[in-house]
């Protein structure tokens, strides 16, 4: 009887083998088959997730690696907006995350010229607020209406973002998006926002020169003094904040009698309460002529010269103090020193001295 088809089969030489392999293969596409379509899927539920869904889903795709499981952590951002983050979880594998925050200007120590010029001028901020600074791209939106459920008023929001994609110009559209959705959902009020709105990240401006002083402290020079003090060294600090500006520069020359010591400062919106406070005393006595009393030596005298009026719409205080061991030479150039303070101030209208307060 002639030999069964599964027999000559078993005993051909190399069909079994090349069955079993094909077979093989077979299965192994099907399971590679099952798992892209698993992966697909996972990776398209992340990204219709993230941020709240507004991201275009094919610019962000672009920045990650097709190949790859895509790991989303997203939830609420600094001060309850947005945050999200996407990428594989593979070494070296693709990721973008996108951040929306408010614009919150952080307390300062206190509103005196030496806290207003400091080192460490502010209170301790929360590690997210300098985070943009290290991002790849940001938009700066305004809120004329305001952000609803803070204490204080925001009136503008940053959306920033970073990545280390190769594709990282899609970037910005994510940023964008995320922004208009902050904008609509927020009721801001304002324009929509764009693509063309985003911008690069740019470093940090370098400090100023060695041999430049500071922009607050631009419009002063010591010859201003009076020609004792032509071209005198001078060692100047300044600082602008959200709701103050000083400066205070440091006079001395070899041969010169003496030096002085030239601040100025301006203060607007919140602070000017808490300053009212802090210089109650010299804004109680500004303007009732009070002099140095007649014999008194000292080594150091201190004038203050105050004035008011409106900058940018708003009030403002503005400060002009000198110190030096020449009496008459602070008495003499105070006033001509706060004109010039004044008029370097910028948009600045209805201004009135109020007096000045010998220390």
């Amino acid at each position: 009887m002639s030999d069964s088809a599964w027999a000559r089969f078993r005993r051909h030489r190399w069909l079994p083998q090349a069955t079993l392999t094909l077979l093989l293969v077979a299965l192994t596409a099907g399971f590679v088959l099952v798992r892209a379509e698993q992966r697909d899927r996972h990776n398209e539920d992340a990204l219709a997730r993230a941020c709240g869904g507004v991201l275009p889903r094919k610019d962000a795709a672009k920045l990650l690696a097709d190949d790859a499981w895509w790991t989303l952590r997203t939830g609420p951002g600094p001060r309850g907006l947005v945050s999200c983050s996407l990428g594989g979880d593979g070494e070296g594998d693709p990721w973008f995350t996108v951040t929306a925050e408010p614009v919150l200007a952080a307390p300062l120590k206190g509103v005196r010229v030496e806290h207003v010029i400091g080192r460490t001028a502010y209170e301790d901020e929360p590690d997210w607020a300098r985070e943009h600074e290290r991002a790849d791209q940001l938009v700066t939106v305004p809120c004329p209406n305001g952000l609803p459920g803070y204490a204080r008023p925001v009136t503008s929001f940053r959306v920033h973002a970073a990545t280390d994609s190769p594709a990282g110009e899609w970037l910005g559209t994510l940023v964008a998006a995320v922004a208009e959705d902050v904008r609509a959902e927020g009721r801001c009020g304002g324009d929509p926002v764009r693509d063309t709105d985003v911008r690069p990240v740019t470093p940090a401006p370098q400090d100023d020169a060695p041999d430049s002083p500071p922009a607050e402290c631009a419009w002063f020079r010591p010859a201003l003094l009076g020609s004792a003090l032509k071209g005198a060294e001078q060692s100047a600090h300044g600082a602008t904040h959200a709701w103050a500006r000083a400066c205070s520069t440091t006079v001395t020359k070899p041969g010169a009698a003496g030096g002085a010591v030239v601040s100025s400062a301006s203060w607007w919106g919140e602070a000017l309460p808490e300053v009212r406070t802090e210089y109650g005393r010299e804004l109680a006595l500004a303007g009732r002529g009070g002099q140095p009393a007649a014999g008194t030596t000292k080594k150091a005298y201190e004038l203050a010269v105050w004035a008011e009026g409106r900058c940018a719409g708003g009030r403002t205080l503005h400060r002009l103090g000198l110190e030096g061991t020449d009496r008459e030479l602070l008495a003499a150039r105070a006033d001509s020193l706060l004109a010039r303070y004044l008029d370097a101030s910028g948009d600045c209208g209805d201004t009135k001295v109020l007096g000045k307060v010998w220390g």
